[in-house]
């Protein structure tokens, strides 16, 4: 786990636990691994209760080893039109976020969850840009 290039947080969580089975204290490992004592505790409290399982991150999944997240073409091309079409006569804003056009694709049920950096990253393949400030509710 701790020589995986592609995926830096577990990476990271490794070096914690291991540091950690090497006898140094919590705050040393923060200041080593640049995150806080705090974070450092709840990574050896997870992997106490449920050993490497509990520690590993996958960024499109959000469970170890199940592998990424994959949407059929139709899928995505639906999320495209979405982007695309003019989010007034949706959602009655004039420019589509994030976290609207989100909720929005939730809540027709064209997917059943999707994270924002997924989002993002699929906009990024099609080539669409979105609005970069945060909407008010």
């Amino acid at each position: 786990m701790k020589r995986q290039l592609s995926n830096a947080v577990n990476s990271r969580h490794a070096r914690i636990i291991l540091l950690s089975s090497g006898g140094v204290c919590n705050r040393e490992i923060a200041a080593r691994v640049g995150c806080t004592p705090v974070w450092v505790r709840r990574i050896i409290q997870r992997f106490n209760a449920g050993g490497i399982d509990a520690i590993g991150w996958c960024p499109y999944c959000g469970v170890a080893r199940a592998g990424p997240r994959r949407f059929f073409a139709e899928v995505v091309e639906e999320i495209a039109a979405v982007a695309l079409s003019p989010p007034k006569r949706l959602i009655g804003m004039s420019v589509w976020s994030l976290p609207k056009l989100r909720d929005y694709l939730v809540e027709q049920k064209i997917v059943p969850s999707i994270s924002l950096e997924w989002l993002r990253h699929l906009l990024r393949q099609c080539k669409i840009r979105w609005r970069h400030t945060k909407t008010c509710p």
